[in-house]
């Protein structure tokens, strides 16, 4: 997956943007120097293969955030702490970090802008905003800082297969709110974990627990709330949305969000316009990866969403055309 080659570790770290650092090499290592870097506008996605263990230190420029993420087999830790698969390094503008890595290091990095990131942290209710600007560690949950892992990876797998994917503002600005909602629920994990268990607060019952959760997934779709805000906006954990999902649908939440999608997308197909694009009516419900969609699109409808929408078009009379009366 890495694309640029560096027969030094400092061509390697002076690769970076935004980030002002040292890198000093600790131990042995004749590995490569790899890094794949993937320009977003506003994010920046890196995976990066160090050569040799190392000794950092560094800072990202001032409107600068970054989250580091290390892959398994990495033995990394940073301010002290070893990054683990269960969360993440976040690193605010001007903070100084120092940290090191015991063997060869592989890992994941995205650089947000101050402005993109605060956009999305108003979508989210109840983040601390102020919390964004400490470099800390964020410990969530496997499987939070899972799906932030997959999607930087599925970024570069569709940006290798096809590299004009990110071109357009739509897939593009898509793909960027998707990813910093993600990396924003963890920080509004992290902060409530302390207080998640709560004394005498009766449990929802499940009925009501997936009548809020549609009722957000519907509010998602419409473009009103991001998906991923659902624990929170239902009131109760994950484990509880999962499980009343499964019984009254057969499915989780998440699998249940993207029929729904498909379907809503289906209906903006068939009553799009002349001029509208798969591309531009997809990216309103926040897909940038086209490929994807279609294959689940055609898997559920046997038909590809251009087919659909060409279908749509082609049966619409032209404007002046249709008709044998004359309005006047």
């Amino acid at each position: 997956m890495p694309a640029l080659n560096f027969p030094d570790f400092e061509a390697y770290s002076n690769s970076v943007d935004g980030i002002d650092g040292e890198m000093r090499v600790t131990g042995h290592g004749d590995g490569p120097w790899l890094l794949n870097v993937l320009e977003l506008g506003e994010l920046t996605l890196l995976h990066g293969m160090d050569g040799a263990p190392v000794l950092y230190r560094g800072a990202p420029h001032e409107g600068r955030f970054g989250a580091y993420l290390s892959l398994p087999g990495s033995q990394t830790e940073l301010d002290g702490q070893r990054v683990g698969d269960d969360g993440f390094t976040w690193l605010a503008p001007r903070v100084e970090l120092q940290g090191f890595t015991r063997v060869p290091a592989t890992f994941l990095a995205i650089d947000f802008t101050e402005r993109v990131l605060l956009e999305q942290a108003a979508e989210i209710e109840g983040l601390d905003v102020n919390t964004l600007y400490r470099t800390r560690n964020i410990v969530t949950t496997t499987a939070m800082v899972g799906h932030i892992s997959a999607l930087v990876q599925r970024a570069f797998e569709v940006r290798e297969a096809r590299p004009d994917a990110f071109a357009e503002n739509g897939p593009r600005q898509a793909f960027v709110a998707q990813l910093t909602s993600a990396v924003l629920q963890c920080h509004q994990r992290a902060a409530a974990e302390p207080c998640v268990a709560r004394r005498g607060r009766p449990p929802l019952p499940r009925r009501e627990i997936v009548r809020r959760g549609v009722e957000h997934i519907q509010r998602s779709l419409r473009g009103e709330a991001a998906f991923s805000d659902i624990p929170f906006a239902v009131g109760a954990s994950q484990r509880s949305l999962n499980r009343a999902f499964d019984d009254l649908f057969g499915m989780a939440p998440h699998h249940f969000y993207l029929i729904e999608r498909l379907h809503a997308i289906r209906s903006a197909l068939r009553s799009a316009k002349p001029g509208d694009t798969v591309t531009g009516i997809c990216s309103r419900f926040g897909v940038w990866d086209l490929g994807r969609m279609a294959a689940q699109y055609a898997r559920m409808f046997h038909l590809q969403p251009a087919q659909e929408l060409a279908r749509a078009v082609g049966a619409k009379p032209a404007a002046g055309v249709a008709g044998t009366g004359r309005r006047r």
